[in-house]
């Protein structure tokens, strides 16, 4: 089964929680964003992300999906995979946006069919890059 359809079966069959490891090993558990009220949420008006927390981002079909950083109150980076769960771009340590000033977006490179954020730093701690491939699973680590 190709990632895509890896991922879509997740949505469908445990449409909360998932895991990422990434290629350094860690495990990371993610909280899935597969419908649009999902991912216009995702982190808003949360107090912190943890060390070992993620959200996944699914869409219906690759593009070059922006991002911005609007109502959230903790430092993030962004990744964005293509369908076979490979890094085409990264955007670290994005700060969020002033309460009542502009909220710029921020656009991969290219096309990409999921988007992992993490905390501020977790990419460079990890030494995640362009090319690297993600593993997605359908359970969450134990503690």
């Amino acid at each position: 089964m190709t990632a895509h359809l890896i991922c879509w079966a997740l949505a469908a069959v445990a449409p909360r929680w998932a895991v990422a490891v990434l290629p350094s090993g860690t495990e990371f558990t993610l909280e899935l964003a597969a419908d649009p009220a999902a991912r216009a949420r995702g982190y808003m008006d949360r107090e912190k992300v943890g060390p070992r927390e993620g959200m996944l981002f699914l869409f219906e079909r690759p593009a070059r999906h922006a991002f911005w950083m609007k109502n959230c109150r903790v430092s993030l980076d962004i990744v964005w995979l293509d369908a076979a769960l490979r890094v085409v771009d990264i955007a670290r340590e994005r700060p969020p946006c002033l309460e009542d000033g502009p909220c710029a977006e921020v656009v991969p490179l290219e096309s990409a069919s999921y988007v992992l954020e993490f905390a501020s730093g977790t990419t460079r701690r990890e030494s995640l890059k362009r090319g690297d491939k993600v593993v997605i699973l359908s359970e969450p680590p134990l503690p």
